[in-house]
């Protein structure tokens, strides 16, 4: 055994000196020897139970660590350590000390729910070390768990203030309605937070406007951008009627705002019922869909300039007709690409048809939809995923 000075050079951290150390054996010497090893070692707060219902009995303390022999009278270490972990505990460090060497007790403590073995008689040295390192680790795992909690907390906090940015479908209806035109919207983001962002607005009494982006990247640094887009966009409204200027002012804004290499696709839309036009600039969006009231269909061009590469990009306007009936469907990437097998990807005539299924189904749109591309478990995208279908009405 290691001389008490030895002992004393294995002192804990002042973080795990006062931990809690639940020394359980029916030998009181057995005791003893342990506890004064450990107060040597410099902790401080030892328990100690003689047999296993007491030691059970003194599970309510919360112990931070057990020291358990595995041969007493009464329910043995291996009925005390298995009750430890069904009704107690299913994380505290159990240590079972034993002096058989069969591979069998062994095998029958791990299965018990022990941590850790150590050998009888008791080595001083072995028995601090393995005492220490069980109680550094539980200590790290609380920290880590602490953090988690916290972070997922923010992670929320931050996800509702996201979802803020979205109008509600009360709010769309109050713009698109009284200017002859439904819109349903969809946002998914692949993780807590996203990169996507789509927003309505009114620009004269006749006309409004549609906006989605898709900034690169995921999480929470892909969030913070669509942030900032969001404050963007709606200091823009002086633009809203010229669909090329308000890409360009957008673009410009962004390649100062966002990091190098980072950059966005998007899409601006202007809706006059009355002349019955989508007038709209692109930037590098997947090519929106037009499907006609009289069942045929075309994809719109969505091809241009990344928004945040070139402060100097032209976005060229185009038209779409729009006639009562119509329908225009804009979205993010991820409703057709496969990130995990790119030949898998949906071409877009593929897509155009699970549109229109979904559109002729007898389900809710939305669950129509993901239903079919994604299958009838609706896998998480791994992308963020949003959409906006614009119905022209008579």
């Amino acid at each position: 055994m290691m001389s008490p000075a030895h002992v004393a050079d294995l002192a804990p951290e002042a973080g795990i000196a006062s931990a809690r150390i639940l020394i359980v054996d029916d030998l009181e010497s057995s005791r003893r020897l342990i506890g004064t090893v450990l107060e040597s070692a410099g902790f401080t707060n030892l328990d100690f139970a003689a047999d296993g219902e007491a030691a059970l009995a003194r599970m309510a303390c919360k112990p931070d660590m057990v020291v358990l022999d595995i041969v007493m009278p009464g329910p043995d270490g291996f009925k005390v350590c298995e009750r430890i972990r069904s009704e107690f505990s299913p994380d505290v460090p159990v240590l079972m000390q034993t002096g058989m060497q069969e591979d069998d007790y062994r095998l029958r403590a791990f299965r018990a729910g022990a941590s850790d073995i150590v050998s009888k008689p008791i080595d001083a040295g072995e028995l601090v070390s393995r005492v220490r390192l069980h109680l550094e680790r539980r200590r790290l795992m609380s920290s880590l768990q602490i953090y988690r909690q916290r972070m997922e907390e923010d992670l929320r906090v931050a996800q509702a203030m996201q979802h803020s940015l979205l109008m509600s479908a009360e709010q769309v209806d109050a713009i698109a309605g009284p200017r002859g035109a439904r819109l349903s919207t969809f946002y998914q983001a692949s993780n807590t937070l996203g990169g996507d962002l789509w927003q309505v607005f009114a620009v004269d009494e006749t006309r409004f406007g549609i906006f989605m982006v898709d900034l690169s990247g995921h999480g929470v640094s892909a969030a913070i951008n669509a942030f900032r887009v969001h404050m963007l966009v709606t200091g823009m409204t002086a633009l809203a009627d010229r669909p090329g200027v308000w890409m360009q002012a957008l673009n410009r804004a962004l390649v100062d705002m966002l990091p190098v290499e980072q950059f966005a696709t998007g899409f601006y839309g202007l809706v006059d019922r009355a002349a019955g036009t989508l007038t709209y600039a692109s930037a590098a969006t997947p090519p929106p869909l037009h499907f006609r009231a009289d069942g045929s269909w075309s994809a719109l061009d969505g091809s241009g300039v990344l928004l945040g590469c070139n402060a100097a990009a032209d976005y060229p306007v185009r038209t779409c007709p729009l006639g009562a009936g119509d329908r225009v469907f804009i979205y993010s990437d991820a409703l057709y690409e496969n990130f995990r097998d790119p030949e898998a990807s949906l071409e877009t005539p593929d897509l155009a048809a699970h549109v229109q299924a979904a559109l002729q189904s007898r389900d809710d749109f939305q669950a129509a939809l993901l239903s079919r591309v994604f299958g009838p478990d609706q896998a998480h995208p791994h992308d963020d995923l949003t959409w906006v279908m614009l119905e022209a009405g008579e």
